[in-house]
C-alpha cells in the first residue's frame, strides 16, 4: 500500500517593498536583446570569408585530383593522357573527348609546364605516361591574398600541393 507524501512546496513570496527578489529587469532583457542583434549583424562578414576559403581550397583540390585522375587513367588504360588547363578559361579537362571542368572565376591560375606541352598563350598540359611518370609541371592557383602550388614530379608522377613561394 502506498503512502501520500503530504507537504508544499516552499515558494519565495516577495513583495514590493522588501528585498531583490531575482530575476531580471525589462532594461537588462533590452539591453541583452540590442547586444545580441549586434553581434548578429557583424557575423556574417566573417563567415562569409570562411566560405570563399573553403571554396578556394576546394578548386585546388578539385584541380589536384582531375591530375591524379589523369595519371591513375595513363597507367590503368595503359596510355598517355594529357591534363589540360585553360588559364583564361579558368577551366580543366583529361584530354580533348571529355567536357571540360569549370573553376570559380575569382581564381587566378599559372602554369609551368614542359615547352611541348605548351598549346597556346593560354592553355598548356601536364601529360602522363603508362609507367605513371609525367612532364611534371607546377600550377599556381591564387584568390585575393592566399595562393597555394600544386607540384607534379616528373619521375614519379606523384602530385603534391603546397604554400606557393
Amino acid at each position: 500500500m502506498r503512502k501520500a507524501v503530504k507537504g508544499t512546496t516552499p515558494t519565495l513570496h516577495c513583495n514590493p517593498p522588501a528585498a531583490f527578489c531575482g530575476g531580471f529587469s525589462l532594461i537588462e532583457l533590452l539591453i541583452a536583446l540590442v547586444l545580441l542583434v549586434a553581434v548578429l549583424t557583424l557575423a556574417p562578414p566573417i563567415f562569409n570569408k570562411g566560405l570563399s576559403s573553403a571554396e578556394f581550397k576546394s578548386s585546388v583540390r578539385l584541380v589536384a585530383a582531375g591530375l591524379r585522375s589523369a595519371q591513375a587513367q595513363a597507367i590503368t588504360r595503359n596510355q598517355e593522357r594529357l591534363f589540360i588547363l585553360d588559364l583564361e578559361k579558368r577551366q580543366f579537362s583529361l584530354g580533348t573527348e571529355l567536357l571540360p571542368t569549370q573553376l570559380p572565376a575569382s581564381l587566378t591560375l599559372k602554369m609551368k609546364t614542359a615547352e611541348s606541352e605548351q598549346i597556346s598563350e593560354s592553355e598548356g598540359g601536364i601529360r602522363f605516361f603508362p609507367d605513371g611518370s609525367s612532364t611534371g609541371g607546377a600550377i599556381t592557383v591564387t584568390s585575393g591574398d592566399t595562393a597555394l602550388s600544386l607540384s607534379v614530379d616528373w619521375i614519379t608522377g606523384r602530385v603534391t600541393i603546397h604554400d606557393a613561394e
